[in-house]
C-alpha cells in the first residue's frame, strides 16, 4: 500500500486513514510470519515543518510457529504506531511505502521468544514428542558427568 502525502502541503495539515488492509507475509530469523486475515489500520498523518508524523494503531492476527513445540498458532496483535518520516529522506511524496513501515512496527512488537502459550512444555529432547499433547515416558534427566559427583552433595550431611 502506497501512501500519497502530496496533498498535505501546508505545515499543520493532516489526514486520517481508517482501512482494512492486507499485509504480505514477511520473515523474522528465517521464519515466515504469515498474515492470514486483513488488518485494521487507524492512522493519523500530520505535516510538520520538516517531516510527516504518523500516529495510530494496527490490529490483526499473525500466524506464527512456537519456539518450543514448533506448532503453528494464531497470535493477535495490537501495535501502536509512532513514526516520523523526514521530508528530505522521502524521494516521492506520492508513493510512500506504508507496508514496510507497518511490518517494521509489527516486528518490533513481537516477543523475543515466540510461544503458543506461557506454559508450553515443548518437545521431548529424546524422542521429539510434543509434551503438550501427551507425556512420552523418556528419562530426560541427563546429568553432565563432570558434575555428577555434586548430585549427592547435600545428602551427606
Amino acid at each position: 500500500m502506497n501512501l500519497d502525502l502530496s496533498n498535505l502541503k501546508e505545515p499543520g495539515s493532516s489526514k486520517r486513514i481508517q482501512e482494512r488492509i492486507k499485509i504480505p507475509a514477511f520473515e523474522l530469523h528465517s521464519q515466515e510470519i504469515e498474515t492470514p486475515y486483513l488488518f485494521d489500520l487507524d492512522l493519523n498523518i500530520i505535516n510538520t515543518n520538516g517531516s510527516f508524523v504518523l500516529t495510530g494503531q494496527i490490529t490483526g492476527v499473525l500466524s506464527l510457529i512456537c519456539s518450543r513445540c514448533l506448532e503453528k498458532f494464531e497470535h493477535e496483535i495490537q501495535v501502536e504506531i509512532e513514526e516520523e518520516l523526514l521530508k528530505e529522506e522521502l524521494e516521492n511524496l506520492e508513493r510512500v511505502d506504508l507496508i514496510g513501515i507497518l511490518q517494521e512496527n509489527i516486528l518490533l512488537n513481537l516477543p523475543i521468544k515466540i510461544l503458543c502459550s506461557k506454559d508450553c512444555k515443548g518437545l521431548c529432547t529424546i524422542c521429539g514428542q510434543n509434551l503438550n499433547e501427551k507425556e512420552c515416558g523418556c528419562e530426560r534427566e541427563a546429568i553432565d558427568p563432570r558434575l555428577a559427583i555434586l548430585k549427592d552433595f547435600y545428602k551427606k550431611s
